[in-house]
């Protein structure tokens, strides 16, 4: 799968980056919302993990701009503190919010499911 990873700290881009890429994944890496919708902008992804609470533009920003460049795109949220925001990410078209710390099998997890209900052609929905 082709994923972006968006967060501002550069120790989560890294880890997933190392993970993912290990597990025969294309990752692309964005520091904030806004270099995100470039990216986008740029390439088609098929998974993206984006933080919440980030400088320049969050999470929220982003995922709203993004799903209307790309309505099929797999989104899903991380945040350390849960809050409003990362419910309303939800109802802009994130299919989940994950809690940081979390554990990398949680994220192996999430792209083994999006990998299996997109081949079966499933609505992709976690939780």
């Amino acid at each position: 799968m082709k994923i972006l990873i968006v967060d501002d700290e550069l120790i989560i881009r890294k880890l997933f980056s190392e993970v993912l890429l290990e597990d025969g994944h294309q990752v692309h890496c964005a520091s904030n919302g806004l270099e995100a919708v470039g990216k986008v902008k740029e390439e088609k992804y098929d998974l993206i993990f984006s933080d919440v609470h980030m400088p320049r533009m969050n999470g929220l920003e982003a995922v709203k701009i993004i799903k209307k460049m790309d309505k099929k795109v797999v989104i899903v949220m991380m945040d350390s503190f849960p809050d409003l925001m990362s419910e309303l990410a939800q109802e802009e078209g994130a299919i989940t919010c994950i809690h940081k710390p979390f554990e990398l099998q949680e994220i192996r997890d999430i792209i083994k499911e999006v990998e299996a209900k997109d081949k079966r052609g499933e609505k992709i929905e976690i939780g």
